[in-house]
This record gives C-alpha cells, structure tokens and sequence, in this order.
C-alpha cells in the first residue's frame, strides 16, 4: 500500500490551500491516544472521540467524533499523505502533518497550535472540449466550452442524422480496458467516416490508496489532454486505461505516456488541474440521466441514441451491430 502512496504526495501537495503553520513544531505524535489529546488542547471541541476498529498494526489508527470530526495517525508520513488525498479529492478539509491527518471544523484555530498544512480542493472551471464528454465527428473534436466552476455543462446539440454514441469509461475499471481494446478502433473509425458521433465521459468511481488513486487522477489526466491536445485524446485513453491495468497511478509516468501521444501536459497532470471537475462530472453522471436515459449504473456504459448496450464490452462485433441497430437485443 504504501509504495503506490508515494507517487500520490506531489498531487496532494499540488492540490493544497496552504493557510500556514506554527512558528514551533510540537514534539511527535507517536499514539491515537496523544492524538486526541493534542487535538483538545489545541482548540477542537469534539470531546467523545471513539477509536475505530482496525485489522492489524499496519492500518491507520483513526479515531472519530460525530460526522464530521476525524483523527488519522497513520503508520508515516507517505501513508498520511495518501490518506489526505484520499479526502481531499472526497471534497473534505483536513489538516496534515508528519504521521497525522485531522479532518474538523476548526481547523484553522487547531493550525495554529499543532502546524501543518490545511488542503482542501478548491472549485476550478473544467477543461476545454469536454462538457462532460468530449466528442468526435467526421471533422474531429466537437468544440465545447470548459464547465465553469460551480456551474453546468451546456446542452450537447443533437448529434443530427447519424448515431449518437456516449462511452462512459473509468481509468481503473479493468472492462473499460477490455471495451476500449476490442472497441476503440471501431469507434473512432465510426466517428471519422461520419457514421456516428462518439463521446466519451470519464468518471472517478473506483479510486483507492493502491492504485494511487488512478480513477480521480487518471480522468484528470484525460481532461488535460482534451483541454490542451484534443486530437491525442483517444489514443492517449486507450494507451492510459492499459497503462493503469499494470501499474498504480504515478503522474510523471503518466505524463512521459501523454507525451508519447503529442501531449505535453505534465504541468497539468502533476498538478490535477481539473480534479475539481473530475468531482463534479461524475456527480452528474450519477444523479441526473445520460442522454435522457439514466443515471450512471457502473462502467463501463454505452448508450446508442438512448438505448444501453446490454451486450458482451469485449465484443467489437456485437458492439457494431449494437451501434448499427440499437434498437435489437444484444446476441449472446
């Protein structure tokens, strides 16, 4: 676990709102129990904190008060760091230093004795070319404007006479990997000849300390390309979601893979710029329906002008035949 939460610190620390720190270290923090009690002397003011069972010795020890007070004393610094990533982009404040993480409503009266850094993801506009989806036609890129921070995406145009494709994919997701091997081809080709127009929507839905949390981190490294390089994008997808099969999230691997693909976005991926719009598209996918359809079941999802494609994603045939009539049930 923690050699995959080493890669991870450069985004967290990319990420973080640094509010300041004491002018004096306090000394280490070496229990759950000192934890707590620095955190009481420190200005918090929620006094029941309950210690959470854990397996072994190498889990965190984390301690919690209500809904909105959390202690974290992991087994080091690069697991504490993993972890408040891991919260940072669940859109949660916390509080980090050495081996521990506080996540509390006070936090910056609580900086002001035990220092540290306050990281938090801050709302930032979405990237170019990708309102959710960036999608391909026969004269390439369909243009969209970036989704302001805070604010929605604006309405596709109907696709006109030819098929509307929407591919909603997840940089972890092992099937998304298999659609895109057997299918990727046959997609693009789709969309260059004019037959369809293909969107594709990544969503963040499997992240873990593991993977270096390479659903949130991989979607943001596809928007920077779509933002800066977008003709890359789908070459870049394909090569990204086999890279990640193989290997936890690491941005400056990820970053040499964009490059190889005619995208020099490595400022952009060390950085997670668009992990904010990340966050917000897959909350969208989720609550509200994809081409009027439904909201987003799982990944990897393809929807033909309305229909879901109940078929095998490995499939490139039966997924042709699917996008040529999705109007007949899938063939076992």
């Amino acid at each position: 676990m923690l050699g995959a939460a080493r890669p991870v610190g450069a985004a967290l620390i990319a990420l973080a709102l640094l509010v300041g720190c004491a002018s004096e270290p306090p000394p280490p923090i070496t229990t759950i129990g000192e934890l707590g009690a620095a955190y009481l002397d420190a200005g918090g003011e929620c006094a029941e904190l309950v210690e959470q069972y854990r397996a072994s010795d190498d889990e965190p020890a984390i301690a919690r008060c209500g809904a909105d007070t959390e202690l974290i004393l992991a087994a080091d610094a690069d697991q504490a760091l993993a972890i408040a990533t891991q919260r940072q982009l669940q859109e949660q404040t916390v509080l980090v230093s050495g081996r521990w993480v506080i996540r509390d409503a006070r936090l910056a009266t609580i900086q002001q004795a035990m220092g540290g850094q306050i990281v938090t993801l801050a709302a930032a506009d979405g990237p170019a070319n990708m309102a959710d989806a960036i999608a391909f036609a026969d004269d390439g890129v369909v243009a969209a404007d970036p989704v302001p921070a805070g604010g929605e995406p604006e309405p596709r145009a109907p696709a006109g006479d030819v098929r509307d494709v929407l591919v909603v994919i997840d940089a972890q997701c092992e099937y998304c990997d298999r659609l895109l091997q057997a299918g990727g081809v046959l997609l693009t080709e789709l969309a260059d000849s004019g037959q369809a127009r293909v969107a594709y929507l990544p969503v963040a839905l499997g992240d873990s300390i593991e993977s270096g949390y390479a659903s949130t981190l991989g979607a943001n490294a596809l928007a920077c390309v779509a933002d800066q390089a977008p003709d890359a994008y789908r070459a870049f997808q394909t090569a990204l979601l086999a890279h990640l099969q193989q290997h936890p999230f690491e941005a400056g691997e990820v970053a040499a893979l964009a490059a190889e693909h005619d995208a020099q976005v490595a400022p952009c991926i060390e950085s997670a710029q668009f992990a904010w719009w990340v966050r917000q598209a897959t909350v969208r996918a989720i609550d509200e329906p994809l081409q009027g359809v439904e909201p987003l079941r799982g990944v990897p999802t393809v929807i033909v002008d309305g229909v879901t494609f109940a078929g095998d994603v490995g499939d490139a045939a039966a997924l042709e035949a699917f996008i040529a009539d999705p109007t007949q049930p899938a063939q076992p």
